[in-house]
C-alpha cells in the first residue's frame, strides 16, 4: 500500500508557513558559518548548532523534543524543506528555489499579488514549489488532474482519497474508481488482501498469529486486534453473551482496539446501540466473520492513515494559495478553475513550475482566446477587471466570517483575551492556528475597526495584511510595519496595534510609531497633515510611552526636502476598544470627539489618557 502526501508527519506545527521561512533564513546563516571539516550527518556537530538555532527561535516545540539532546530533531524538522528543493543539507546549500524564496520573504513579497493569478507572491512561490515536490515527482499534477475531472471541486471524502493516487497505473484509473466509488476495494485487492485464506485457516483451527496485523512500528497494535478477536469477538460468537461484547468498552485491555478500531466499524453514540451493531457485525458463518474482519482492520487502517494524511495535505496545499477549504469540500479557486478547463493547463502548471516568480509572470496569457472567453463568463472583460473580480470574492468571504465566526460579540470577546498571554492557546482556537499571536492581534484590530467604520469590510482588506484563501491570516517570518493607513475624505488614519509590554514597548514602539506617524504626515497636503492623526492600540499602554506620545505634539519631523512640526497620536488600549464596541458608535460620531481629545490642551501623557481619554470612552453613549 502507497500513500504519496504533502509534507512529512515531522513538521506537524502550528504556523506551518512561518515555520517554512524561518527555518530558511535559520539555514542561510548555518551554512555560512559552516567550513570544509562541517558535515551534516547524525549527531554531528553541524546538526548540534543547528538544534540550538531551531531552540532559540522557539522553532521546537518541548512536547516534540527527543528525551536527550541529539539532534534527530535538527533533521526530521528540516527534512520538509529538502523535500520543497529549498535547501541541499549534505551540500550545506541553499538551492536557487530556496534562494528565490528568501528574496521574495526579505523583499516582503506576501503584500504583493501576481497579476493573472490573484494570489500573492508568495503563494504563488509554493505552488511552483508544491509542483516540483521531490519526495514523489508530479504529485500536486496528478491532484490537480483529480479536481480538473470533478470541475475543479472534490467532497471532503474524496480529497481524503487523493493519497492513494499512486497505486494505480495512471491517474485516470484512479479518477474512474473515484467515480464508481470502488477505489478502497480496488486497492485492497493487493495486498494484505492475499492473504486472507491464509488467515482464514489459522482462524478455523484457532490457531491465530500477529504476523497478518503487524504495521512497520511493530507488533502491539497486531497483538491487540489478535486479543480483542479471540476474547471479545469470538468469545461472543461462542456465548451469544452480550457481556463478551461490553468487554470492549469495559476493560482497559482493550483500550487499543477501542481507540484505533472501534470508531470505524460504528458510529453510533449510545453504547447500547454500538453493543448492536458490534453483534451484527459478529454474524454469519466463521468464514463470512473471518472475511468480514480480516478486511474491516485494512480499511479502518486505510481511512485512519486518510484522516491522518488529511491533515497534512490541507496544510500543506494551503500554502499554495489556490485551494479554498470548506467544511466538507475541498476547491481551487475561481480563476484556477478556469486555468484548469484550458485546453493547454499542462503547459501553464509547466511554466508555473519553471519560471522565476514576479508580479507580470503570465500576464501574457490575459491575451490568449480561451482564457478571454472564459474570463468574460465572470464579467471580466479587460486585465484590470481581474482585480475588482477577486476583490468582490474577498468581500463575500468576509462577510460570510463577519457573520458567523467573527461577529461583534467574537471580536469582542477575543480582544479581551489579549490582556492575558495564558489566553494564547484559546485564541489559537477562536481565530486560526496558522498565525502567530502578533499576527492574530493586528487580524482582530483590523476587523474591530471595520465594525467601528461603519461596517466597512474594505478596512479589513486594507490592512495590508497576509491572508490565507479562506481570508484569515498568515504570519511570516520577517514582519512589515505593524501599522494600517486609511483613507478618509478630509484626512488620513494610521492604526498602529502592538502586543509589547512596559520595556519591550518603550523600546519598541516609542521611535517607530512617530516615524511611521511622520512618514506618512510628510507625504500630504499642508490641508491633510493638519486633520490626519494616528491611533495606537494595545492591550497595556506604558505611561512613558504615553508621555513620549504626547511630546510630539511640539517635535519637528523632516526628510531631505521637508518637515512638519508636531504630530498628533491617540493611545486606546485593548479595553477602550471593547468599550466602543459595545456602544455601537460609529467613526462618524467618534471622530469629532477623538479630535477634541488631540487637541487638547494637557501636555502630560499618562494624566492626559488617564483623566480626559478614558472619560471620554466611559461616556460614550450606547
Amino acid at each position: 500500500m502507497q500513500y504519496d502526501y504533502f509534507g512529512n508527519t515531522s513538521l506537524r506545527v502550528k504556523n506551518l508557513l512561518y515555520n517554512f521561512e524561518s527555518q530558511l533564513l535559520l539555514f542561510e546563516e548555518l551554512f555560512k558559518s559552516a567550513d570544509e571539516t562541517d558535515s551534516w550527518a547524525n549527531d554531528s556537530e553541524l546538526q548540534l548548532r543547528y538544534l540550538e538555532l531551531l531552540e532559540q527561535h522557539n522553532l521546537l516545540e518541548s512536547k516534540n523534543k527527543t528525551a536527550h539532546l541529539g539532534t534527530k530533531d535538527a533533521r526530521v524538522k528540516s527534512a520538509p524543506l529538502e523535500d520543497y528543493n529549498l535547501i541541499k543539507r549534505k551540500d550545506k546549500q541553499i538551492t536557487a528555489q530556496g534562494y528565490e524564496l528568501l528574496d521574495l520573504i526579505k523583499n516582503q513579497s506576501y503584500r504583493i499579488d501576481n497579476e493573472f493569478l490573484q494570489i500573492d507572491l508568495i503563494s504563488l512561490f509554493f505552488l511552483k514549489a508544491t509542483l516540483n515536490f521531490s519526495k514523489s515527482h508530479s504529485l500536486l499534477q496528478k491532484y490537480l488532474e483529480v479536481f480538473r475531472a470533478f470541475g475543479g471541486s472534490l467532497t471532503l471524502d474524496m480529497f481524503m482519497l487523493l493519497p492513494l493516487v499512486n497505486n494505480f497505473k495512471n491517474t485516470q484509473i484512479f479518477i474512474q474508481c473515484i467515480k464508481h466509488k470502488t477505489l478502497i476495494a480496488s486497492v485492497l485487492n493487493y495486498t494484505p488482501y492475499s492473504q486472507l485464506d491464509d488467515f482464514l485457516a489459522d482462524l478455523r483451527s484457532n490457531n491465530l498469529n500477529t504476523d497478518y496485523f503487524k504495521t512497520a512500528k511493530g507488533e502491539k497494535t497486531a497483538l491487540s486486534i489478535v486479543k480483542t478477536l479471540q476474547e471479545v469477538f469470538l468469545s461472543f460468537r461462542n456465548s451469544k453473551n452480550f457481556q463478551d461484547l461490553e468487554k470492549l468498552f469495559n476493560a482497559n485491555e482493550y483500550a487499543d482496539f477501542k481507540k484505533l478500531y472501534l470508531p470505524y466499524l460504528t458510529r453510533q453514540n449510545k453504547k447500547d446501540d454500538k453493543i448492536k451493531d458490534l453483534a451484527k457485525f459478529c454474524e454469519g458463518s466463521l468464514d463470512e466473520f473471518g472475511k468480514r474482519f480480516f478486511k474491516f482492520i485494512f480499511k479502518a487502517r486505510i481511512w485512519a492513515n486518510l484522516y491522518d494524511y488529511l491533515d497534512l495535505n490541507r496544510r500543506y496545499l494551503n500554502l499554495t494559495g489556490i485551494f479554498e477549504f470548506d467544511k466538507d469540500k475541498v476547491s481551487v479557486n475561481a480563476i484556477f478553475a478556469i486555468i484548469l478547463k484550458h485546453s493547454k493547463y499542462n503547459e501553464i502548471l509547466e511554466k508555473i513550475a519553471r519560471t522565476p516568480i514576479s508580479q507580470n509572470f503570465l500576464s501574457e496569457y490575459f491575451n490568449d482566446e480561451e482564457f478571454k472567453e472564459s474570463f468574460k463568463a465572470l464579467g471580466i472583460s479587460q486585465p484590470q477587471d481581474i482585480k475588482t473580480y477577486k476583490q468582490n470574492l474577498n468581500k463575500q468571504k468576509l462577510s460570510y466570517l463577519l457573520q458567523t465566526q467573527f461577529r461583534k460579540e467574537h471580536i469582542i470577546e477575543i480582544l479581551k483575551l489579549f490582556s492575558d498571554r495564558s489566553n494564547d492557546s484559546k485564541i489559537l482556537e477562536k481565530v486560526t492556528t496558522e498565525a502567530k499571536i502578533p499576527t492574530i492581534f493586528e487580524y482582530i484590530i483590523a476587523i474591530a475597526w471595520c465594525y467601528i467604520d461603519n461596517h466597512n469590510i474594505e478596512r479589513i482588506l486594507e490592512a495590508g495584511l497576509s491572508l490565507d484563501s479562506n481570508l484569515l491570516p498568515k504570519s511570516h517570518a520577517t514582519g512589515g510595519n505593524a501599522d494600517f493607513t486609511y483613507i478618509y475624505e478630509n484626512h488620513y488614519l494610521m492604526i498602529e496595534a502592538t502586543l509589547t509590554e512596559k520595556t519591550n514597548q518603550r523600546r519598541a514602539e516609542m521611535e517607530s510609531v512617530s516615524r511611521h506617524l511622520g512618514n506618512l504626515l510628510l507625504s500630504l497636503d499642508s490641508n491633510l497633515q493638519t486633520q490626519s492623526y494616528g491611533i495606537f492600540v494595545a492591550p497595556y499602554l506604558d505611561k512613558n510611552v504615553l508621555n513620549d506620545f504626547r511630546s510630539r505634539l511640539n517635535c519637528y519631523f523632516e526628510n531631505e526636502t521637508t518637515h512638519i512640526k508636531g504630530m498628533k497620536i491617540l493611545p486606546l488600549s485593548t479595553q477602550d476598544l471593547v468599550k466602543i464596541l459595545e456602544s455601537n458608535a460609529n467613526y462618524n460620531e467618534l471622530l469629532p470627539k477623538f479630535q477634541q481629545l488631540l487637541d487638547n490642551g494637557e501636555t502630560w501623557g499618562s494624566k492626559w489618557y488617564q483623566t480626559h481619554i478614558q472619560a471620554l470612552i466611559k461616556n460614550i453613549e450606547s
